[in-house]
């Protein structure tokens, strides 16, 4: 019998814009997608929200996963969640099915879906965010939220086991320069060209300039301070955010009060005040299914996703915490767990399957990783980050060319031994490490060339 492969699974973000003004997807645009959508495919059904009343988008079952295609914070971006596959390809294949039925709809309506990170025109647009239920509790929260409207990535997802999660997060997060460095994709925005050719990493590195330091550790998308210790540290770091809700899998809900964190409130024994989304006062009680929905609240350069077994009980992790041994009850009740990597621009069409690739391959290798990781200091990983943010590949001497080409190999041998063939997906990263080209740099000459108009036009899914 064949061993069973890990699975890879994405999530697809795109702007959507109007061809004839260059701008976002507006609310009443986005109404009229999710209707043709759903009349479109009776396998689709509409999302509405129950406090806002608002339809978001659209979900599907397949294999007991939900399956959504939906507004991200903006209206004007379009996020595709899909079932994980098995392999790279697969993953491809059913995420490229979607996105050509949703072109064919909005080629009518005089809009294309666009590869790049931010809206070329539209900005941080409160009149273009999302209606959310939920939202309503996170901007309780999360100060600056609108200034994610114009923003999209392509994000990746991978299973690892309990006891190589933190590995795992550790070496995706510390190669987050190499990421932006290979996928650097939005240097046009608000009609020009920028200074950052990934402009999408300035909005989130700036904002967290303008928000309190306890705030901007968990909402940076970027490399935190240092590598974990261990997965006890990954959970104790988590686990004392402020920024967090009790919700079911982001529907409904309420917020803790008191200054509270996730861990506070685990360990509290009575009824603690919260406050619901449409802003009723309650008292909540910590109970052992938030155990398995905390992990959706931080955005880092990569986090983990996981659930827990039923043995798993308040009084263990509440025993853990108090005795120091969270990581070990972590690895001893956890499943379900994959790692999502959050760093990744968006790709050009035809080349959707390379942030999966190199998450995949990465993955597959964590000794290799972990071994190149250390051959620089966490400082210099993170100094490559921003500057890999602002020039893309342009800046890099070298040995940080050496770096990101052996991590690319590395990713190479981890795909090459799954025997699926993934590692041709890996081919346009290659490219463009050769040519010191990232699609900003495509982006930018296509903007000199012929305004928005060329870069619609290039960078413009086609059906």
């Amino acid at each position: 019998m064949a061993a069973q492969l890990r699975r890879v699974g994405l999530e697809l973000e795109f702007p959507v814009v109007e061809l004839g003004t260059g701008r976002g997807l507006d609310r009443a645009g986005a109404q009229r997608l999710w209707h043709a959508m759903a009349g479109r495919d009776p396998s689709w059904s509409l999302v509405q929200e129950s406090i806002t009343g608002v339809v978001t988008g659209v979900r599907r079952q397949t294999g007991g996963f939900d399956e959504r295609l939906n507004t991200d914070t903006g209206v004007c971006t379009v996020e595709l969640s899909l079932a994980p596959q098995r392999t790279v390809g697969a993953a491809v294949d059913a995420a490229d099915e979607v996105l050509r039925a949703l072109q064919e709809l909005l080629v009518p309506m005089g809009c294309t879906v666009l590869c790049a990170g931010i809206q070329p025109r539209t900005w941080a647009d409160p009149a273009r965010k999302s209606q959310k239920d939920w939202y309503l509790l996170l901007a309780r929260r999360w100060h600056l939220h609108h200034w994610m409207v114009p923003l999209a990535s392509h994000q990746a997802a991978v299973d690892v086991t309990p006891d190589e999660a933190v590995r795992a997060v550790n070496v995706l997060s510390g190669f987050a320069g190499v990421f932006a460095a290979l996928t650097a994709c939005s240097p046009v925005a608000r009609g020009r060209e920028q200074a950052w050719k990934e402009m999408r990493n300035w909005v989130w590195y700036e904002r967290s300039t303008r928000v309190p330091p306890a705030e901007a550790a968990y909402t940076s998308n970027s490399m935190p301070t240092a590598p974990f210790s261990d997965m006890g540290a990954y959970l104790e770091h988590h686990w004392a955010s402020r920024v967090w809700f009790l919700t079911n899998l982001k529907s409904g809900g309420c917020e803790v009060l008191g200054g509270r964190s996730f861990k506070d409130f685990l360990l509290a024994r009575e009824p603690v005040p919260a406050r619901l989304i449409d802003g009723t006062p309650v008292l909540a009680t910590a109970d052992r299914e938030m155990l398995d929905r905390i992990h959706q609240y931080g955005w880092p350069a990569a986090k983990l996703h996981y659930t827990f077994d039923s043995r798993a009980d308040l009084d263990g992790v509440r025993h853990a915490l108090d005795h120091g041994r969270l990581g070990d009850w972590f690895e001893e009740h956890a499943v379900n767990c994959y790692v999502e990597n959050r760093s990744c621009g968006v790709a050009p069409q035809g080349e959707e399957g390379v942030a999966a690739a190199l998450t995949l391959g990465i993955v597959e290798r964590l000794d290799e990783a972990e071994a190149l990781l250390k051959e620089l200091s966490w400082l210099e990983w993170r100094k490559l980050w921003l500057r890999a943010s602002t020039h893309g590949l342009a800046a890099e001497d070298e040995r940080s060319i050496a770096a990101i080409r052996a991590l690319l190999d590395i990713a190479e041998r981890g795909l090459r031994a799954r025997g699926e063939g993934e590692e041709a997906f890996l081919a346009p990263l290659f490219a463009r490490l050769e040519r010191r080209e990232t699609p900003a740099d495509r982006m930018i000459a296509a903007f000199r060339a012929g305004g928005l108009r060329r870069l619609l036009d290039d960078f413009g899914r086609t059906p």
